[in-house]
């Protein structure tokens, strides 16, 4: 049994679902220290607050665009104030901009960062990141809707827009504003819907193991580390960041972010869902509009699957957010590495099958290939 998959095993079976600012994951957070401990790189666990899930967030939003809806018919501008409010917040929180999640009730959570220094004069930093939290389940990643997960998310975007253009239309033209009205509510009807998603997701919805989503991706961290203590690289110098709460809202990267501030110049990896499926280098991320990753880190990521012989894909992904999405939507040269199955999905994706025994180790050990290769082609 390989060292990474004793990782994806104790995380998964051992500690078990580890929710977002839960118990689980700060003692999750304490097995990452010990391993890093014990390969002398002196890891900072650095606390932040977090919210515990992203259905408080998106559910409020949910709430503003129906209680919008329901004052529309008697004031009408207030009616589409309110919508629009709610709808820039729901680009900006999909986006990775922190917006009404600022007044949402925090926990705490952690990261643990570790410096790996050069080993002469460094010239370029490299972040690599994986978040150690698990997700929720929820209906809408139940192996019968998932593959739709894309198209629903889509049509609850749809909707939204579809409410803040009717009421505009009502406030500012001459059109019926009672015949607009009538007209929004199939997309009312879908968001207070999707609200309700929300509202099982919370009361039904169990923490996940998290073997794929992402013990795997920590796994291959600290396999990562244990190389570079060995054979530090001369002049790139490595921080190596174990997120936290992630998954409510990629907190996490954000804390990181407004703890450390890199350089912009600082190359960032994510690894993320690595564990089952086709190893793939991720070419953009975004639901709503794909971010491009680095051109530079995206080559590299061929040529060492060619040397090394990997079977490397590339490809988008256009679901949920990542930790590297928070880097590209501040312009960091950002790649992400993940795995997905044959209909481009994350296998076990946010279901209590993310289970431990379902992850193939070699799936690990190239994705450890992969990212020690990219580090030694920047060093050359």
């Amino acid at each position: 049994m390989s060292q990474a998959y004793r990782h994806v095993l104790f995380l998964a079976e051992t500690i078990g679902p580890r929710g977002s600012c839960t118990e689980a994951e700060k003692r999750a957070a304490h097995y990452l220290k010990k391993e890093l401990d014990q390969l002398k790189l002196d890891p900072k666990e650095e606390p932040f607050k977090a919210v515990t899930s992203f259905s408080w967030v998106f559910g409020l939003i949910d709430l503003l665009l129906v209680g919008a809806a329901l004052i529309f018919p008697t004031r009408p501008k207030p009616g589409l104030v309110l919508a629009f409010f709610a709808f820039v917040a729901f680009l900006l929180e999909a986006n990775t901009f922190p917006f009404l999640s600022r007044i949402i009730p925090k926990k705490n959570s952690q990261n643990l960062v570790a410096h790996l220094p050069a080993r002469s004069k460094p010239i370029r930093k490299v972040i690599i990141t994986a978040h150690y939290d698990s997700s929720r389940s929820a209906v809408n990643f139940s192996p019968k809707l998932v593959k739709g997960f894309r198209r629903s998310y889509l049509l609850l975007v749809g909707s939204m827009a579809t409410e803040v253009l009717f009421y505009a239309l009502a406030v500012f033209t001459p059109l019926s504003p009672g015949l607009l009205w009538y007209l929004s509510l199939p997309a009312v009807l879908y968001i207070l819907v999707t609200f309700l998603t929300l509202c099982h997701r919370e009361l039904a919805g169990q923490y996940t193991p998290g073997a794929n989503d992402n013990a795997s991706g920590v796994a291959v961290l600290l396999e990562v580390a244990k190389v570079l203590t060995r054979f530090p690289l001369i002049t790139t110098e490595v921080t190596l960041v174990a997120t936290g709460a992630e998954e409510s809202g990629t907190n996490g990267a954000l804390a990181f972010l407004r703890r450390h501030r890199p350089p912009r110049d600082t190359y960032v990896i994510n690894l993320d869902n690595l564990g089952i499926g086709h190893l793939t280098a991720v070419t953009a991320e975004g639901i709503l509009g794909t971010k491009a990753a680095s051109p530079e880190l995206l080559s590299l990521a061929k040529t060492v699957a060619a040397e090394k012989k990997l079977a490397l894909r590339c490809t988008p992904y256009k679901l949920l957010t990542t930790d590297g999405t928070v880097f590209l939507m501040r312009n960091y040269p950002t790649i992400s590495l993940m795995a997905f199955d044959n209909d481009g999905l994350l296998p076990n994706w946010h279901w209590p099958t993310d289970r431990a025994s379902a992850v193939n180790p070699e799936n690990l050990a190239a994705a450890k290939e992969l990212v020690l290769g990219i580090l030694r082609q920047l060093e050359s």
